[in-house]
Parts: C-alpha cells; sequence; structure tokens
C-alpha cells in the first residue's frame, strides 16, 4: 500500500487522481489480508472495525472543529515568526491532534509568506515539526498513540516522552531558523540590488519584496 502511494503518482498521475482509482487499489490489497482475518479470526475484524470506527470520529471531529477557525490577520515574514509558527504548532498538535494543528496553522504561515519566494523549507519543516513529531505527548496527537489508548495503554503514558519530544522539536526548530534566516538574508539582498533580473541568483522570483506588514490577528469560528 505504501509502495503504491509512492510510486504510482509519479508512474500514472494522471489514473491516480481519481479518487475511484484509489479505492480500488486499497481493496485489492486489502481484500487478501480481509480474507485471512475472516477465515481465521472473524472476532479480530470486529474489533478492528470498531476501533476504526473511534478512531474515524475522532480525526473527523478534530478536522472540521480546527478546519472551521480561520485566524486572520499579517506578520512580518522573518525566520523569528516563522520559527514561532512551528513552535506554536508543536504544542497545539498534541491538544488538538496533528490532523486540528495542521489545519489550523498552515493557512495563517502561507497567508504570512505569500511576499517571499523561497516558502518550501517552510512548509517540508511543518510537516515534519506540526503535522508529525509535534503530537506524541498525548493519545490525540497521533493515530497510533490512540490506537494504543484504545487498547488499555494509560493516557498520561505518553506524557513521559516529553524529553524525546524536546530534543526532537528543539533541534528541527534550530535547523530550521538558520535555514530560514539564510534564504530571508539572500532575498533581503537579492531586492536590494540593482541587478537585472536574470543575474540576481539567476531568478526573477527572488526579487518579489519582503513587505513589512503589521496587522493584529483575530480568530473568526
Amino acid at each position: 500500500m505504501l509502495l503504491a502511494i509512492a510510486v504510482f503518482p509519479l508512474w500514472i498521475p494522471r489514473w491516480w487522481e481519481r479518487n475511484r482509482n484509489k479505492l480500488l487499489v486499497a481493496s485489492l490489497l486489502g481484500l487478501p489480508v480481509l480474507t485471512l482475518y475472516a477465515m481465521r479470526g472473524p472476532g479480530a475484524l470486529v474489533r478492528m472495525g470498531e476501533e476504526y470506527v473511534s478512531f474515524i470520529i475522532l480525526l473527523a471531529a478534530l478536522y472540521v472543529i480546527s478546519g472551521g477557525v480561520l485566524l486572520r490577520g499579517d506578520l512580518v515574514a522573518t525566520p523569528l515568526t516563522n520559527t514561532s509558527f512551528l513552535a506554536a504548532g508543536s504544542v497545539l498538535a498534541s491538544l488538538v491532534g496533528t490532523t486540528g494543528a495542521s489545519m489550523l496553522l498552515i493557512r495563517p504561515l502561507l497567508q504570512t509568506n505569500r511576499e517571499r519566494a523561497r516558502v518550501k523549507h517552510t512548509v517540508i519543516f511543518f510537516i515534519f515539526i506540526v503535522s508529525n513529531i509535534g503530537g506524541m505527548l498525548t493519545p490525540l496527537g497521533d493515530p497510533p498513540l490512540f490506537l494504543g489508548y484504545l487498547q488499555g495503554v494509560p493516557f498520561t503514558w505518553t506524557f513521559r516522552l516529553w524529553p524525546h519530544w524536546l530534543l526532537m522539536v528543539g533541534v528541527l526548530l534550530l535547523v530550521y531558523f538558520v535555514w530560514d534566516s539564510t534564504q530571508y538574508a539572500r532575498a533581503r539582498l537579492c531586492g536590494s540590488r540593482t541587478q537585472s533580473k536574470e543575474t540576481c541568483y539567476g531568478r526573477s522570483a527572488c526579487l518579489q519584496p519582503i513587505v513589512a506588514r503589521q496587522s493584529p490577528p483575530c480568530i473568526v469560528y
């Protein structure tokens, strides 16, 4: 399944765009496992079905609630601002889940960085920190932890993971801050030059101005 998800978008992208084809691949790959459980352990299918329904309800609740919150406002897209976004997201991920935190923060983060040309690394680190690692402190954060909670693992067991969480998040935030500071300095230097678009780092996109703008953020439900 994971191999299909990784290869098919590159191999047959147009075919893979249809949700019907994704469902077809998932059904074909899952059918042998379903048949095996149906023949040897039908009771396990019922238990797994209950866990799956509980997981989907939690995921849908986090998606709907956080997706209905709109953060408005505009900040200066400095490395410190972006790093603060990621740090806040790493904390929120354990409270409202990685899905909820990602839905809540990705739009204002992209909006804040709309004048900056080099922002791909910001999205990548957002996925690492907010959408993955940040949710390891509670069962609400990551699906595997929630499934463990459904199996009887105490809710507070994950609290003991805070040293690992702090180490990984801290290292990634530090690496991101250094990287983003470098990109930010290059963009400001490029924008301040009087060179032609072709000679300024070989890309006209880097000449987009970084406008200092500040307005108070607000939350709209």
